[in-house]
């Protein structure tokens, strides 16, 4: 009777063992254009908890990703704060470096960040400290330097900072090459928003990418165009710098103030919608791409406000960074209201569709299109 039991117990484990683990194989994944890291991903099926259970590895063995989803593609390797529409994370999401420290954990509910999530530098220093309720940040947060000196200690409320600073950006500049031959002319303006990881104190890390990057390679623009820097770990909606970047612009520079356009990518993109939502009277048009519209009720609750605004915003359809339906859901709130909008969907383009958008001419002569009196004028007609 006991040998029976104890047979009826392995086959029972086995079935169990077998239904539970649904793959495990070796996933590419680019980083970068130039480099690949491949993973030993291992996936069961936890079915008391009905939730896929992941976990990744790097090719030295050390563990890099302990997850579960309640939905999963197992080819898909998305962010630590973003669910490819595929994936959805529940329950604790834990990442490590490849020399063994751990990187962040976090806690999802839904697919979205909620509860206290924590990052830490590859020397093992404590870099955040974050509260999130339903994928915005919303209590005490705190963000360390390298060298664990406290750098922001900040309290947030669905998304926006709740005691705002009044501050000053430093920026790049270029003008145009015929810019000081003719004193009076007035120029029309791009403020460009660099991405999340050009944040910090180096203005040559802007030159990574976006306009600035045409800058540099030396290309010509009938623009004056101002990319400001965005401090490490905070946001362009974090505190209120846009005043005192457009007084001090327009002081020192000549510009047209009806033909001021504003655009960025990926954080640049929600700091896009954030900015124009409140001070939509300062732009003639604005081209958003590739970013969060989610993370803040603000955008939400302000989008009557971007009416009248034109508006082309871009973003790829494969983009496993941020992916498309944050910027096609606050395209919908617009369809049929703003005679002015335009959104292109690049079906083969990820997260990088900035190269396939500032590199080429369409969005300048697009820009152009549109000065604020000639809006007012049709608007009122």
């Amino acid at each position: 009777m006991r040998h029976t039991a104890t047979l009826i117990l392995m086959i029972l484990s086995l079935g169990v063992a077998k239904a539970q683990v649904i793959d495990t194989f070796f996933l590419k994944h680019a980083v970068s254009k130039s480099d690949t890291i491949i993973y030993k991903r291992i996936i069961e099926f936890d079915k008391k908890r009905n939730l896929y259970h992941v976990k990744d590895y790097f090719e030295n063995g050390q563990i890099q990703m302990d997850a579960y989803y309640s939905s999963f593609d197992k080819n898909i390797k998305e962010g630590s704060q973003c669910n490819y529409r595929s994936n959805t994370k529940e329950g604790i999401y834990k990442n490590w470096f490849e020399n063994g420290l751990p990187e962040c954990s976090a806690t999802y509910k839904n697919g979205l960040i909620n509860g206290l999530s924590t990052f830490w530098y590859k020397n093992g220093i404590k870099e955040s400290e974050e509260h999130w309720l339903q994928g915005q940040l919303h209590g005490k947060v705190k963000y360390w330097t390298e060298q664990g000196e406290l750098q922001f200690d900040l309290t947030f409320d669905h998304g926006l900072n709740k005691n705002p600073k009044k501050v000053q950006y430093r920026y790049l500049s270029y003008t145009p090459k015929e810019y000081n031959s003719d004193t009076l002319k007035k120029w029309p303006l791009i403020i460009y928003l660099h991405g999340g990881s050009r944040r910090g104190t180096d203005l040559n890390k802007l030159y990574a990418d976006g306009i600035p990057d045409q800058i540099y390679r030396g290309r010509e623009f009938p623009f004056i165009i101002i990319a400001p820097q965005c401090p490490e770990h905070i946001r362009w909606s974090t505190d209120n710098w846009f005043e005192n970047l457009y007084n001090e612009v327009n002081d020192k520079y000549r510009i047209d103030t009806n033909r001021i356009y504003l655009t960025g990518c990926s954080l640049e993109e929600a700091g896009t919608w954030y900015i124009a939502a409140k001070y939509p009277d300062k732009f003639a048009a604005i081209a958003p791409m590739s970013g969060f519209t989610s993370h803040m009720d603000f955008i939400d609750n302000n989008n009557e406000k971007l009416i009248d605004l034109p508006i082309w915003a871009i973003h790829g359809k494969k983009d496993i960074v941020v992916p498309f339906e944050e910027t096609e859901r606050i395209i919908k709130k617009l369809e049929g209201k703003n005679k002015n909008l335009r959104f292109s969907v690049e079906p083969e383009a990820g997260h990088w569709v900035n190269w396939l958008v500032y590199p080429n001419q369409e969005l300048y002569d697009w820009f152009l299109n549109y000065d604020k009196r000639s809006r007012t004028k049709n608007y009122s007609q």
